[in-house]
């Protein structure tokens, strides 16, 4: 298990490759399974989808935790100046709660 700190994006300015620059809101932490491959990619702009589970602390909002989740671990968008230049771009939903653990769906695509 891995455990990752969560943070609420709280600002959508920038894309993803300058959202330090938005403002964040600490939440806390989540532990991760490895991520399991669940359909394959056509090894060009699909890089295929991912399942995994975390497991939310006790005391720790479920609800403000699970929207983090999905903040911290989504990185879209790039900041080159042209298209097709293969940045990968990776988007993670939460998909059923049960308890103190929730299922993610992680789908990785590249610019092409």
């Amino acid at each position: 298990m891995q455990t990752i700190h969560l943070e609420q994006r709280l600002s959508h300015r920038y894309v993803d490759t300058y959202d330090h620059l938005d403002e964040w809101q600490d939440i806390g932490t989540a532990k991760l399974t490895p991520p399991k491959l669940v359909r394959e990619g056509n090894s060009y702009d699909e890089g295929g989808t991912y399942l995994r589970w975390a497991t939310i602390p006790r005391g720790q909002n479920l609800k403000l935790s699970a929207a983090a989740l999905a903040d911290s671990l989504t990185r879209v968008g790039c900041h080159h100046e042209w298209d097709c230049c293969g940045c990968e771009s990776v988007r993670t939903r939460v998909l059923h709660r049960k308890g103190r653990r929730v299922v993610l769906v992680t789908t990785v695509g590249y610019n092409y």
